[in-house]
C-alpha cells in the first residue's frame, strides 16, 4: 500500500496478537480502500464504470474486498465478478456484513454480483470456518455465491492432481462465464 517495497506487502496492520477475523480495527484500511477504489474507478466519480470485469483477492486482498463490498455502494453496483481466495471474516466490518440483507431488500445493488470463494481445506493462515462466514453472509444477502474447496493450504490451487486441478478448472470456468456474461451484456 505504500510507495516503497517495505510498505507494499500488507493492506493494513493490526495490534500484536490480533488476526483479521478477531481484530477490532484495521490500521491503514482507509488508505488501502482508497487505493483500490481509485484503481477500480479510474475517474474521481465512483459512480462511473468499473475498470474491471473481475477482481481476484487473496488473503488480505480477499478480506479487503469482502469489507469493501459490504460498505461501498458504488462497488456493489459495479457489475464486477469476484474471486475471494483464502478470505477471513473482516471483523471490524461485521455490522456491514450482517446488515447486507436489509440493504439488499431496499436497494437491490448486488443482485447480479457473482462471487466465487476458494477455500483450502489445509489453510493454516485464515481458518476455513472464517471464510465460510463471509460466504454465508453474502449468500444470506441473496448474492450469487459459490465455493470451491481444494486440499491445499493458503494458496491459489495450481497443481495438476485431481483435487487441485478440479478447483483450478472451476476458477477458470468462473472467469470464462464472467467474460461471456460481459459479451452478452454488450459491455
Amino acid at each position: 500500500i505504500g510507495d516503497n517495497d517495505d510498505d507494499a506487502y500488507a493492506w493494513w496492520t493490526m495490534k500484536p496478537g490480533e488476526r483479521s477475523y478477531n481484530a477490532q480495527e484495521y490500521i491503514g484500511f482507509d488508505e488501502s480502500a482508497s487505493k483500490v477504489l481509485k484503481s477500480v474507478f479510474p475517474n474521481s466519480d465512483q459512480s462511473s464504470c468499473c475498470n474491471y470485469d473481475l477482481i481476484l483477492g487473496h488473503s488480505q486482498g480477499a478480506i479487503l474486498l469482502s469489507a469493501l463490498l459490504a460498505t461501498n455502494v458504488d462497488l456493489q453496483r459495479s457489475k464486477c465478478s469476484y474471486v475471494l481466495n483464502g478470505a477471513a471474516y473482516p471483523n471490524p466490518y461485521k455490522n456491514a456484513l450482517t446488515s447486507l440483507p436489509q440493504q439488499q431488500s431496499q436497494q437491490d445493488n448486488m443482485q447480479d454480483v457473482p462471487m466465487l470463494f476458494v477455500m483450502g481445506r489445509n489453510d493454516n493462515i485464515n481458518p476455513i470456518e472464517s471464510a465460510k462466514q463471509v460466504h454465508d453472509a453474502y449468500q444470506h444477502a441473496g448474492l450469487d455465491v459459490s465455493i470451491i474447496y481444494h486440499d491445499g493450504g493458503h494458496s491459489v490451487p495450481t497443481g495438476t492432481d485431481g483435487d487441485s486441478k478440479h478447483a483450478l478448472d472451476v476458477i477458470c470456468d468462473f472467469i470464462l462465464r464472467t467474460a461471456a456474461r460481459k459479451v452478452e451484456d454488450g459491455v
